[in-house]
């Protein structure tokens, strides 16, 4: 209640003296206790209906303080100054209990009047105590820095800027002019053609052609190069990429220069260590989600078979077609067969040989197919099914496969001329698609074959090769869009050991020693 300056209180009831009054003639609480607003607020009723001035100003001072006497009421004098008395030595139990949690010590048993709620609290988890030593080693491992010596390689495998030959990041950059402000003179004084570009005057023929291998004069990519230039140009023209003005007066040749060109030598030599790091950074966590990666602990290694020095032969993890379905895996993680390198080719072919005449001698031939598809997003590791099927099968699979290729993807798409490339053991794979191509392969036994060249990596359905098989195998229709079945451990161990049986007398990895 306020004051009104006279020295004379406000019209508040007085909450303590209406209760010692009730206390005192044996009067029970009726009519005449404060009630409580939904506010929180309090008010008292003085008998004739209207409330005191200061009822509707009156906070949770005043409400602590009637709970507090009717819980005395209520449970008598002496079991409040029971609880009265435990709650210190209740709340002390608790905060030592949460203290010794905190600091990974063995947690003192809760006093007699702790809440159970908080002790429940404070009380450590089954198995917390091995959870935070093993995750305390493991975030200072975390934090503890690690030198690691960057690859040679990268991950299409070309030399890193500075090995095996290849130029030094900021080699091609002109001390003398950084930012290219200078115009380059492209014509001598009798008029005749003198240089195309400025540095033409300081690299030999030689070190042109390792430029063209390796990509440094065009950044690998010379159509990107251009597209980034013509929007960073405010006044571009139309005609400054004709041709006919290329040769009048040199129009656009600056376009075809990289911004990597601009710059200082330290500039430079910053931007491709920063690049090489994230590059390398970005395959380790690729491999270290990739189940094929032979680096991957949780590789399941009891389905492999045969391993070589390059690649290896193991049962599919998951969605097995038929008894003796099996896939050839290379050791690096490679988007595609395409792009591995020799010596992965020869062992893969090894293993095809192998596997064709294992399957002859039981009258059964072999399906090939690989779906290469996203080779730049890193993720992809490059696996080839290999199908034991029927000589009938085997027959038929060629026209299945072809009027699937074909109308795969819309007959106005770059490729469909040749949605079907054929392959045969003289002209295979590797001489019929580039690289950088995203395709379906699929190979009949050791000889004729098609590759489809992906257009639309979006629409494209990479399942096309297994639904085929499926339709071929005469294969219940639900297994070519249903989620593929993981069995279990000891059935894919049981696999595992019948077809190490078939195998082992036509295994080539055994002469490896």
């Amino acid at each position: 209640g306020g004051s009104d300056g006279s020295g004379d209180e406000g019209a508040a009831p007085d909450f303590d003296r209406e209760i010692d009054a009730r206390e005192a003639s044996d009067e029970e609480p009726s009519a005449r206790q404060p009630s409580l607003t939904p506010s929180g607020m309090t008010g008292g009723d003085d008998g004739d209906g209207d409330e005191g001035a200061g009822g509707r100003g009156v906070y949770s001072t005043g409400n602590r303080a009637v709970a507090d006497k009717l819980r005395r009421q209520a449970l008598g004098n002496a079991g409040a100054a029971a609880a009265e008395t435990a709650a210190p030595s209740a709340n002390k139990s608790v905060a030592e209990m949460l203290r010794a949690k905190l600091k990974g010590l063995p947690v003192p048993a809760p006093a007699v009047g702790a809440s159970t709620s908080a002790a429940a609290a404070a009380a450590p988890a089954p198995g917390s105590e091995s959870r935070g030593e093993e995750g305390g080693a493991e975030g200072q491992e975390r934090g503890r820095r690690q030198v690691v010596a960057l690859p040679l390689v990268d991950a299409q495998g070309r030399a890193v800027r500075g090995a095996f030959g290849r130029e030094n990041a900021g080699a091609a950059l002109d001390p003398r002019d950084p930012y290219n402000k200078k115009r380059v003179q492209r014509y001598g004084d009798d008029g005749q053609r003198a240089r195309y570009f400025k540095d033409d005057d300081d690299v030999d023929l030689d070190t042109l052609v390792k430029r063209t291998k390796y990509g440094d004069d065009h950044d690998d990519n010379l159509d990107k190069t251009v597209t980034a230039n013509i929007m960073r140009k405010a006044r571009f023209r139309a005609g400054d990429l004709d041709a006919d003005a290329e040769y009048d007066h040199d129009a656009g040749l600056e376009l075809t220069e990289s911004r990597h060109k601009q710059g200082r030598a330290e500039q430079a030599v910053a931007r491709e260590r920063s690049r090489q790091v994230a590059a390398f950074n970005r395959q380790q966590k690729a491999e270290d989600a990739c189940q094929y990666c032979p680096s991957n602990t949780r590789r399941p290694r009891h389905l492999t078979i045969a391993a070589g020095t390059a690649a290896y032969l193991m049962l599919p993890p998951r969605g097995r077609l038929v008894p003796g379905h099996c896939v050839i895996v290379p050791n690096d993680h490679a988007p595609s067969l395409r792009q591995v390198d020799d010596t992965v080719w020869t062992e893969v072919k090894n293993f095809i040989k192998c596997l064709i005449q294992m399957f002859a001698a039981q009258g059964k031939g072999v399906i090939f197919t690989e779906t290469a598809m996203h080779l730049r997003s890193g993720r992809h590791h490059a696996v080839l099914d290999c199908v034991p099927v029927t000589q009938r099968e085997l027959e038929k699979a060629p026209g299945y496969f072809k009027k699937a290729m074909v109308e795969a993807e819309s007959e106005w798409s770059q490729h469909h001329a040749k949605a079907a490339i054929e392959t045969n053991a003289k002209k295979g794979l590797r001489e019929s698609i580039p690289p950088n191509f995203p395709y379906l392969y699929v190979q009949f036994g050791y000889g004729q074959g098609y590759v489809h060249p992906i257009d639309d990596e979006a629409k494209f359905d990479p399942q096309l090769g297994r639904q085929v098989l499926v339709g071929l195998l005469k294969l219940p229709p639900e297994e070519m869009h249903r989620r593929h079945k993981m069995e279990s451990a000891a059935t894919q161990q049981q696999w595992a050991r019948e077809f190490i049986a078939q195998w082992a007398p036509y295994d080539w990895t055994l002469q490896l020693g």
